[in-house]
Parts: structure tokens; sequence; C-alpha cells
């Protein structure tokens, strides 16, 4: 059986041609505007709104570590309001030759065992309430492809000229990102966990922490690495236990399960979360929702620099010199968007210290509020998070 095709004529091949040229033309036009972003700044918003934004986080230039990763989010934040995008959709891509940077302490990370570690910080990307998707490419000429060819969807970050510089990020998010949008709008956006994870976090209080205030604290006592950054834990004992009877609070200790010291289970104001077998984002569910965050200038703390809650980042490495207005008090200093309640301090903590700055931020909590908090049917919720395993 034959069928005659309907003969379009000259007219109907050029436009054809020409449709085709023009879609391929369109989108050559979008992957450049990701390589020389300013060729994109005269395209009207309004079909801005109908893209999303493509955060691009690759390995060869940023670190394997949890804070980053929520530095990143919250770059994504400004830079979706700022371009009035959609849903933000996050890729991972690293070489597997040389899947981790050159910083020795991700010298035993190789091709072999590079997505058993990525699983380990993967879920700091689920601390934004506008992720979409999450792409990992193991090649940087398949990410390149994937750019090209779904150029229409996307506004791309970072710029491509800078990934390829392999400059690091983390400080222009600060300098650039937050600092120019903290000016324009006298505040930032807040990093936030999503809703199942907040009525998860509520029925962790509800069974192990109210009617007392939940504190969280994060406990860094790692034996390989930067090691002067750890936590003095003679103090932290003396604080907890100089704090039992005089506020009605529980302070629910964040931290490895290698990292716990056996001495934290005899104080009667301490909940170890990893008791309870939580994961990355319920640890920093924890400290999204909890009343105060202390603890050390780490990872997982980064959930609180860009929340709203009081917080003391103790023992920080971090150089002043290389933010931009830094605020600067005592032995403490705070970011140019942070509350005078929300600091982080230089050298090895002390117990007078540790009473001192919770004395302050805690005369601010509305006690009543969480001493009130209903109980809710929350159970299945909690398990809910769990059943899998």
């Amino acid at each position: 059986m034959f069928v005659k095709l309907r003969d379009e004529g000259p007219v109907y091949v050029c436009r054809a041609i020409g449709n085709r040229l023009s879609e391929k033309a369109g989108r050559a036009f979008r992957f450049l505007t990701w390589v020389f972003p300013t060729l994109g700044e005269r395209k009207q918003s309004a079909a801005r709104k109908q893209r999303r934004l493509l955060v691009i986080y690759d390995l060869s230039s940023q670190p394997f570590s949890i804070g980053d990763i929520l530095v990143f989010q919250e770059a994504a934040l400004v830079i979706r309001e700022r371009e009035q995008l959609g849903e933000v959709d996050f890729a991972l891509v690293y070489d597997p030759q040389q899947p981790a940077s050159s910083d020795p302490a991700f010298a035993g990370i190789t091709e072999e065992n590079v997505l058993y570690h990525m699983a380990s910080v993967l879920p700091a990307a689920q601390m934004n309430l506008h992720l979409g998707s999450l792409f990992i490419f193991n090649s940087h000429h398949q990410l390149q492809r994937f750019v090209r060819q779904n150029a229409e969807l996307y506004y791309v970050w970072p710029p491509a000229l800078r990934i390829a510089g392999r400059e690091y990020f983390y400080y222009t998010v600060f300098n650039e990102l937050l600092y120019n949008y903290f000016k324009e709008h006298g505040n930032i956006p807040r990093l936030s966990c999503r809703d199942f994870l907040v009525e998860w976090a509520e029925a962790f209080y509800d069974e192990h922490v109210y009617p007392n205030v939940p504190v969280t604290v994060q406990i860094r006592n790692n034996r390989r690495i930067q090691t002067h950054r750890n936590l003095r834990m003679d103090c932290w004992l003396e604080f907890f236990r100089h704090c039992e009877d005089r506020y009605p609070v529980k302070f629910i200790v964040i931290c490895s399960r290698n990292e716990i010291d056996d001495r934290l289970h005899e104080c009667r104001n301490v909940v170890i979360a990893k008791d309870h077998l939580t994961s990355l984002e319920q640890d920093l569910a924890l400290i999204h929702t909890a009343a105060i965050h202390m603890g050390a200038s780490s990872g997982p703390g980064t959930m609180a620099i860009f929340g709203a809650k009081p917080y003391l980042l103790v023992n920080t490495s971090l150089v002043a010199d290389n933010y931009r207005d830094m605020i600067h008090e005592d032995n403490a200093v705070r970011f140019f968007f942070a509350d005078p309640l929300q600091r982080l301090t230089f050298g090895a903590e002390s117990t007078e210290m540790l009473v001192a700055e919770f004395a302050r931020m805690f005369a601010t909590v509305d006690v009543e509020r969480w001493s009130s908090s209903a109980k809710h049917e929350a159970g299945l919720q909690k398990e809910a998070l769990t059943w899998l395993r």
C-alpha cells in the first residue's frame, strides 16, 4: 500500500527550514547568554518568569562541603528573586579522573567512591523551598550539552567563563549576591526546609523536648581534619550542667555518631540527635526550627547563618577581612545582614563565655510560646521519614 504525500511546494519547505534555523539560532543565543551573561540583559521579565534557574556546583573547584552547598542554595534564592524565575534545578558535575578539588581533605575521594561521598552532602540541596530537579553529571561535556539543548528553559548560574576559571564562589555569594541584595532590600532571603521536615521536627520536639525550649548545639569533634576547630567539650559539659536548673531548655546535640562524647549522656538536659538515627536533612530541620542554635562554626551551622534565629558559632576560622562590611564586636563578629544576637567568635570558647552569650540570647525567647506548644498527632509523620530503613 502506497500513500501519496501531499506536495507542499517550495514555500512550505522554505518556511520549515526557516523555522528550524530560527529554533537553532534561538537555542544558540540562549546558550551564549550563559557564556556571556550581558547578552541576555534586555530580555523582558515576563519571559523570565517562565524559566527555571539552573545552579551548577562543580566539584572541581567547590568542596565536598555541606556548608558550601547551603551557601549555593542561598545564592539560588537571591538569583531566583532577582531574575523573577521559577523553580530551581541543582546540578553537580565532576571529572571522574579527578572527582574532587585538590584540597588534601578530599584526597580519599576517587572515581570509585565519589557517589558514596556525594550522598553524604547532597541532602543539603533540599534546603530550598523552590527546588525542582537534581542532576549529577560525571562529565563537563555532558553538562554543557544539557545546557545547550535546554537553553530556552534556564537562566544558568554561575556564568560559564567563571566556572571554566575554577573560581571558588563562596565569597562571591557573600560579597556580591548577598551584599547587593541586602543593600537594595534591607534583608536577605531565608533558607528553609520543606514542610514535611518541619512537621518531623515538631514531632521530635513533642517526644523528646516539650514543654522545654529546643536549642540545637552542633558538636565538632573531628579527629583528622582541622582539629583546631573542634569544640572544647569540658567547657560545653560545664555549660550544660550550669543550665540544668536555671533554664527550661533541652539542648539537642547534632553531630556524627563518631563525634559523640559519652559524657553527654549524663546530662539531664541534653538529647543526642544521632541516638534517634537522624539524617542530615533532619539535623538541618532541627537547626531551622529550634529557638536558638549554638556550637561549631561548621557546615550544618550555615543553616542558622541564613536564618532569623539567635545563634552563636564559636572558634570560627573565617577571615573577617574576606567579607564586606563585617561588624566587629569585642572578640566576636557578625555578617552585615545579621542582627546583634547572631554572632561568631574567635579562639577557643570558655564556659564563662558560653554562659554569658546564652543568657543574652535566651532573654529574647518567648518561653511561654514554647512551653504551651500543643501536642499534635505527628507520630505517623515522624515514622514516615524512617520507614525505608
